[in-house]
């Protein structure tokens, strides 16, 4: 898990995944499907040789795309083996595009669509040469921090790197590179659609105009998110606001931040959602505060307005957020 928060921390912050490592177990950390900053400045040079398996040494029909680092690379026109480097294949699927390969083992159990990811090999994080080139692909979609693992994956196959945007951003400029504008439009005007429902069903219950705070727990730590993960959808999609305190890391562009408990009352706002994982120090953490004195004196917990929830609500590509969706509805009161 500890690689897994590693490449969330830099690879998006959509979660929260931090400190790298290598164990079975995935946590996350403030960060999931967003980054805390943007990719390195700078740009991979453009072989001058045609990658092994590139449309142009394979004779198949190509085009050509400028990627996230402005490099301009040749990809078959209609890719039908695509391996993906990143956290969020959910973007992939969204498109109704299912890769031959992605980096499985960086979001392990930590995403709410882990069911969707049958059949779909798994070619590490950071991806192994050898598993990637397993797959035969004709494209390879990188959505990583790491430029510097970009030259090895381009001999394998064209590689075009996506840039660390949110969620539907980054699903529009994947779709962009595989030419699938219009099913992009269609799952957003879908989505549009049920946060429309969703919005209707707050307002039933009264929840309209409320503040609301995101927390992460992971092992010992504790966390607040600005506007990252979860909280991307409550406060862009679903109108809440954030907390002033919370506000103030919005502006200034901070998509987390480390709290401690005697400062947490400070974030709270109407409501509270809290985010943790099944790691035995995170349920040990979380006894101790749920059993504190500070946290009854909340209003958000007096108030019974208190959601917990899995850590892997905190991604922020379509699936997730659609899937939360159905989760918010079902948690005020409707099964969708």
């Amino acid at each position: 898990m500890h690689a897994y928060r590693k490449f969330l921390y830099f690879g998006l912050l959509l979660l929260i995944v931090f400190t790298g490592a290598c164990s079975n177990n995935a946590t996350v950390n403030p960060s999931s499907s967003g980054s805390a900053s943007s990719l390195p400045a700078g740009e991979a040079a453009t072989p001058s040789a045609s990658p092994a398996g590139s449309p142009a040494s394979s004779g198949a029909a190509a085009r050509t795309v400028t990627d996230a680092k402005g490099r301009k690379v040749e990809i078959p026109a209609e890719p039908k083996r695509i391996v993906y480097v990143g956290s969020d294949p959910g973007d992939l699927l969204a498109l109704g595009v299912r890769p031959v390969g992605a980096s499985l083992s960086v979001i392990g159990t930590q995403v709410a669509y882990g069911n969707q990811l049958q059949d779909i090999a798994d070619v590490g994080y950071p991806a192994n040469l050898e598993k990637v080139t397993a797959q035969n692909p004709d494209l390879i979609i990188y959505n990583d921090w790491d430029e510097q693992r970009l030259p090895p994956l381009e001999k394998i196959a064209p590689t075009v790197a996506i840039g660390e945007n949110g969620g539907f951003d980054r699903m529009r400029e994947i779709a962009g590179v595989l030419g699938k504008e219009a099913e992009a439009d269609a799952y957003l005007t879908a989505y549009d659609e049920k946060v429309k429902r969703t919005k209707d069903l707050l307002a039933q219950s009264g929840k309209q105009g409320r503040s609301a705070t995101v927390l992460l727990m992971m092992g010992k730590l504790m966390y607040v998110m600005g506007h990252q993960g979860l909280s991307v959808s409550l406060y862009d999609a679903l109108g809440y606001a954030p907390p002033a305190k919370v506000q103030t890391l919005i502006d200034s562009d901070e998509r987390f931040a480390e709290i401690s408990v005697e400062v947490m009352s400070d974030y709270i706002g109407d409501e509270l959602y809290i985010l943790k994982d099944e790691e035995e120090e995170t349920k040990a953490q979380a006894e101790a505060l749920f059993t504190s004195s500070l946290w009854k004196s909340l209003p958000a917990v007096k108030n019974g307005q208190v959601h917990a929830m899995d850590s892997q609500w905190n991604f922020d590509d379509p699936i997730t957020r659609t899937m939360l969706l159905d989760e918010l509805q079902r948690l005020n009161g409707s099964a969708g």
